[in-house]
């Protein structure tokens, strides 16, 4: 029997407008994912969101790793890749995404099966996820957030009164 039950949550959050670049590697004498943060670090470029993942069995060797960055970033770290060695064929960019985080509030691991068969089901692109005890974070369109949040209504409960947060401010530090 199937269980159509709401799944209560403590909130649904909306990153402004991003760019994701992913980088993969298959072998470990290619670029260094490591290396290219130290490089995006020290060029003072804010990375919202970044998830990597690894596999090294029986000598095949894999890594991707995800991160987003603001459009008015892109170019310097365009310039930072190169510098940083990855090639064209291990970069991907994907223009005009956004980040949209759900918060548990301590309730059911099923939400993270829901969410995403909830986005197959609905035809919206996952370009990349990561999740943790207190949030799960999904890049998606930038342009699909507010249909995916009206739709969501279907599977989740907000609090009373809540609409998804919109960050209306950047901060930045310089040194």
């Amino acid at each position: 029997m199937e269980d159509n039950t709401k799944i209560p949550i403590g909130g649904i959050k909306f990153s402004e407008e991003l760019v994701q670049v992913t980088v993969g590697r298959n072998s470990a004498g290619e670029a260094s994912f490591d290396n290219l943060l130290h490089l995006l670090a020290g060029r003072q470029i804010n990375i919202p969101f970044i998830c990597h993942s690894s596999l090294n069995y029986n000598a095949h060797y894999n890594e991707k790793s995800s991160f987003c960055v603001l459009s008015s970033d892109l170019g310097r770290v365009q310039e930072t890749l190169i510098f940083s060695a990855f090639t064209s064929r291990s970069v991907r960019i994907v223009p005009s995404v956004g980040t949209l985080t759900l918060f548990p509030h301590r309730n059911s691991f099923r939400l993270l099966g829901l969410v995403i068969g909830f986005f197959g089901k609905n035809q919206y692109p996952i370009h990349s996820l990561a999740t943790s005890i207190s949030a799960i974070a999904l890049n998606t369109d930038y342009r699909l957030l507010d249909d995916i949040a009206g739709k969501l209504q279907a599977i989740v409960t907000l609090p009373e009164n809540h609409a998804p947060y919109r960050q209306e401010f950047l901060l930045t530090q310089k040194l």
